[in-house]
């Protein structure tokens, strides 16, 4: 055999090799022939700063904190330069020098526009002495015999809040089912082609059962007033249909007192990026009791983000609440004094926060709550993340078609620990999805009862279970090696961008 011709059969022969080794799942396909939004397999590929279609900006540098007063010794206080130049600068972004900054108060940002923007992780960093407990002390109290602090549950030393800016528009008259894209509405306010509108329905029993693919949703979370709400954007106006660039996620109905609004929210663009948070490093609080060395907390805000950021010793790393399209890349928690469980939640999405994008972080430490959602946040993308023991805490009041995607969990047994109170229902609303999770081996944890605890779960991928399919409303199990593609919100984008 002449060398040409070995080396073809030698190509040959490792293109068949590579084939075998590729393998597809059923809910997909090879390029997406086989899916359908309207599946078990929900649409993700709107979720980031501008539902993933423009990369983080590079905001200018319009101010200089030291020009305000900061010092970045480590041992003088410079909160009131922050706050100072925060009050008196522009839009744009507060360059925060090479430097350790003593913060000792919260950091609020409350209109449009502004970055804080450091040097670097290795460069930047604010040093935080003392814990919002100790600074602005709350009252405990008790919920369900078990004593908790307030802050175990959110404030932060950076704190960026909006509000939506709802305008109604009208009610919606027709029953639309999930995977729609148009909304049949009595319109009472102008809408055109590219706003922004909010559907906002209210919560009743039947409603959590469709929530929550069957499931009751819960005493507690059925026991207060709560809204769904689900943003997207009018490609088009008919009479009173209003079309939309995205499919429904679940069903838009009349009896819900579905209520469409334009919504114009009062915060956005504002970013957190290239800077360290460090804190004293004092052992970690009772579970609950945690003290408040809470680093970056974002509410009701769009396209929005936190870049390039290291926490060190955080009770809690980031938090989303009502937050859309927001994106947190590059974040690294790990461990400095502290030891065993070393926080409480590094990546929070709770209160309808819809399609952020939270990928390239490492989990280098263990917190009580790794990765959570909750209280009805959707649509959301942890993808391209590493860590020790990583969790995939669904903390119930229905969180729904979340996606974790092409993750490296570290040591699998804490995979699906999830906590709330167990009258909120399931952990997690219908459809959440792991997509190839590798891990380092050993025994993997397993949801806890998945066609109840997590219905429809769709675990596609990760090795250690054993392949289920065909219930349509139980958990959808393919255990997959070689998986392709191997980032489904990646291969989603790429599909939609490319019939757009």
């Amino acid at each position: 055999m002449n060398c040409l011709r070995f080396g073809s059969v030698l190509l040959l022969l490792m293109c068949a090799s590579m084939t075998e080794a590729e393998t597809f799942s059923e809910l997909w396909g090879r390029a997406g022939e086989q899916w359908d939004p309207r599946s078990r397999l929900p649409d993700f590929s709107r979720a980031g700063y501008h539902n993933g279609e423009r990369p983080l900006p590079n905001v200018p540098v319009v101010a200089n904190v030291k020009d305000f007063g900061a010092v970045g010794d480590g041992v003088t206080d410079d909160t009131a330069a922050f706050a100072l130049a925060l009050e008196e600068m522009d839009e744009g972004a507060l360059l925060i020098p090479s430097g350790r900054y003593k913060i000792t108060g919260t950091l609020r940002i409350q209109r449009r526009g502004v970055v804080l923007k450091g040097e670097g992780p290795d460069k930047t960093v604010l040093y935080v002495p003392k814990s919002l407990q100790q600074l602005l002390p709350l009252d405990g109290f008790t919920a369900q015999g078990v004593p908790k602090l307030k802050y175990s549950f959110g404030g932060a030393f950076i704190e960026v809040r909006g509000r939506d800016g709802l305008v109604r528009i009208g009610d919606v008259i027709e029953e639309a089912t999930r995977g729609e894209s148009s909304l049949v509405c009595d319109v009472g306010g102008g809408v055109a082609r590219d706003d922004w509108v909010m559907l906002v329905q209210k919560l009743d029993p039947e409603m959590g059962r469709h929530l929550h693919g069957g499931q009751d949703a819960g005493k507690d979370t059925l026991s207060r007033p709560r809204s769904i709400e689900w943003v997207a954007r009018v490609t088009g106006v008919e009479g009173n249909r209003v079309m939309l660039d995205r499919p429904l996620r679940i069903d838009a109905r009349p009896e819900w007192n579905a209520v469409l609004h334009h919504y114009r929210p009062t915060v956005d663009e504002v970013g957190v990026e290239h800077l360290t948070f460090e804190f004293e490093g004092v052992p970690k609080k009772k579970h609950l009791l945690e003290e408040g060395y809470n680093a970056i907390q974002f509410g009701d805000v769009m396209n929005s983000w936190v870049r390039d950021v290291r926490f060190i010793d955080a009770d809690m790393g980031l938090k989303v609440g009502g937050a859309k399209f927001f994106q947190g890349e590059g974040l690294e928690f790990v461990e400095a004094k502290r030891e065993g469980l070393t926080g409480h939640h590094a990546i929070w999405a709770v209160g309808n926060s819809q399609e952020c994008l939270f990928q390239d972080f490492r989990v280098e430490t263990t917190y009580v709550h790794d990765l959570t959602v909750e209280s009805f946040a959707h649509g959301n993308v942890f993808r391209n993340g590493s860590g020790r023991s990583v969790n995939l805490d669904h903390h119930r009041n229905g969180p729904y078609e979340n996606l974790f995607s092409n993750l490296d969990v570290g040591n699998p047994k804490r995979l699906w620990r999830s906590s709330g109170r167990g009258d909120r229902g399931p952990h997690s609303g219908a459809r959440t999805t792991a997509w190839n999770l590798t891990h380092s081996g050993g025994e993997v944890d397993y949801p806890n009862s998945p066609a109840r605890m997590f219905p429809q779960l769709n675990i596609v991928g990760v090795s250690g279970y054993e392949t289920s399919t065909g219930d349509d409303k139980g958990p959808w199990i393919e255990s997959l090696q070689g998986l392709r593609p191997a980032d489904l919100y990646e291969a989603q984008l790429q599909l939609r961008l490319k019939a757009e």
